[in-house]
């Protein structure tokens, strides 16, 4: 399935953020088979929100804000191969979903992550204004939308020594 994928990314103040404990969250893994250098990103995702488990193959194309993605469904077991191909390029995550203050339409992504000392939120919408236009919350910091050490396929990198 094609899609545009438009988003904004913050890293958090985590004292004042919201107890994520009261959310409903998806556990994330995900592995890369593509190179940093790589004009193509491959990735490799399982999704688990308790009730069923998804694994896809997404192809995107390079960028932050805005980005062409391309995902296919695949069975547990392609997936298990892939991310066993994926070797240390991986990054796991529990997202939680939040919906934002200003508009409890929007829903906030707040990812983090079990093997990097780091949280993000992210919003992310099919449309550029809906994506321009969100109310920051009080619990945000920096945005780090345009900063590509902030991409996942970096952070899955940037722990290998």
């Amino acid at each position: 399935m094609y899609n545009k994928e438009i988003e904004r990314k913050w890293l958090v103040k985590r004292e004042k953020m919201p107890d994520l404990s009261k959310y409903p969250s998806i556990r994330i893994k995900q592995g890369y088979l593509s190179q940093l250098h790589d004009s193509l990103m491959v990735r490799v995702r399982e999704e688990d929100d308790g009730h069923a488990i998804k694994h896809t193959l997404d192809l995107k194309d390079s960028g932050t804000k805005i980005r062409n993605e391309i995902t296919f469904n695949i069975s547990k077991e392609e997936f298990d191969i892939s991310y066993l191909l994926a070797g240390q390029k991986i990054i796991k995550k529990r997202r939680f979903l939040i919906p934002s203050t200003g508009d409890k339409s929007r829903i906030l992504e707040v990812d983090v992550f079990e093997d990097l000392d780091l949280i993000v939120v992210e919003y992310e919408s099919d449309n550029e204004t809906m994506v321009d236009t969100l109310k920051t919350e009080d619990w945000f910091d920096l945005e780090v939308t345009e900063d590509y050490a902030y991409t996942n396929i970096q952070l899955a990198y940037s722990k290998i020594k």
